[in-house]
């Protein structure tokens, strides 16, 4: 029996198995889809509902709960002022954009702005996850997970 348990394991221990489905999320806001083993994509679906769901609704702790799951810990380590002194405009705008890149807040922005407005008025179902047959090496199932019109 599997009463109250919440979510699968996945084979691995917490801390991989947190890393991993942070990047798929992470990858699925970016690109719209996914591509991965069906277990992992029906966790990942249940973590990218959520989120979508926050990003109908553009309220700062909406973005806060947010920049927890898409931006990580490399928010910790803001961009130093120094850096910054000296360059010219097109050099601090290139740098500001990598150091966006880098710890995710571009895809906070990308949830808020475009992802989030474009189901305002769905109530649930932002995803779709197909079988895409089985993997040939170990023959895992395999599924695509993508965003609906």
């Amino acid at each position: 029996m599997r009463h109250l348990v919440d979510r699968r394991k996945l084979g691995l221990p917490s801390d991989q198995r947190k890393h991993l489905l942070n990047n798929l999320c992470r990858q699925f806001i970016r690109h719209g889809y996914v591509h991965t083993t069906f277990g992992r994509a029906k966790e990942v679906q249940r973590l990218v509902e959520k989120l979508i769901t926050l990003g109908k609704e553009d309220s700062l702790a909406a973005r806060r709960q947010a920049r927890k799951v898409l931006v990580g810990h490399s928010s910790s380590t803001p961009m130093s002022a120094k850096a910054l002194v000296g360059k010219t405009d097109l050099e601090k705008t290139m740098l500001k954009q990598r150091m966006s890149m880098i710890n995710g807040e571009d895809l906070v922005t990308h949830l808020f702005n475009e992802v989030g407005p474009r189901y305002k008025e769905r109530k649930g179902g932002y995803t779709r996850l197909v079988k895409t047959g089985v993997r040939r090496g170990d023959g895992a199932q395999r599924a695509v997970l993508m965003l609906v019109d």
